[in-house]
């Protein structure tokens, strides 16, 4: 932890937050109680034993509690680590609002498919569930992930399920990604053909009906027409 030694308060909460993935583990778990496993998917290319330690500081700071659960222990916000959440929100729509797009080399397809899930508005959807296949065209044997849709909530799976896709999305990741942040609209990518949709014109409506944009972004996107 670097120490600033100074009286203002914005020094002792640098003190506290401002180590490498601190914020991001506080980012996570502002989404609900996680697993480390939980966590450890999410911030791809931390170490087992630097999560480890992060963790522990965070729960010596009063920002998180660990809480034994059913298959394992849980990590959880504390109410002062609560209290941290506009605080990352608007953290991150100032970023998003002001600062360049994420480089392609920055976007990962299984972060993104899981970010997708959290905004899903599971109200939204039908009564039976829906799979969205979605095939990225980055390369030669791109990455494929289905997401598994329905009112009891949502996954992200490089597993083929056992049921047939409803819709079939086809896309560079930028371009997804850069409707999931609000930069563009459905209906702006699929004209430019950024973004293929392939389904019953019912399918593709709920499907974009469900799908949300990131609690950052600048602008809420309208669903895309398919009439």
């Amino acid at each position: 932890m670097t120490r600033y030694r100074q009286h203002c308060p914005v020094a002792a909460a640098a003190e506290v937050l401002n180590d490498s993935w601190t914020l991001l583990i506080l980012r996570d778990l502002a989404e609900g109680r996680a697993s480390r496993s939980d966590l450890a998917a999410g911030l791809p290319g931390i170490t087992p034993a630097l999560l480890t330690k992060r963790l522990g500081e965070l729960t010596k700071a009063g920002l998180v509690v660990k809480a034994a659960a059913r298959g394992g222990s849980r990590f959880a916000l504390t109410e002062a680590g609560r209290d941290l959440v506009p605080v990352i929100d608007r953290l991150g729509r100032w970023a998003n609002r002001h600062l360049p797009p994420p480089r392609v080399s920055d976007l990962d397809p299984g972060l993104l498919a899981r970010d997708l899930c959290r905004g899903v508005d599971t109200a939204a959807l039908p009564a039976l569930p829906l799979v969205v296949h979605i095939r990225f065209a980055e390369s030669a044997a791109p990455p494929r992930w289905w997401l598994m849709l329905s009112r009891d909530g949502a996954a992200a799976t490089q597993v083929a399920p056992g049921l047939p896709a409803a819709v079939r999305i086809d896309c560079a990741i930028g371009a997804l990604a850069g409707v999931w942040l609000g930069h563009r609209t459905w209906g702006e990518a699929v004209r430019d053909q950024a973004i293929r949709l392939t389904g019953t014109r019912e399918a593709v409506r709920a499907v974009i009906g469900c799908l949300g944009v990131s609690r950052y972004a600048s602008r809420d996107a309208p669903p895309v027409r398919t009439g």
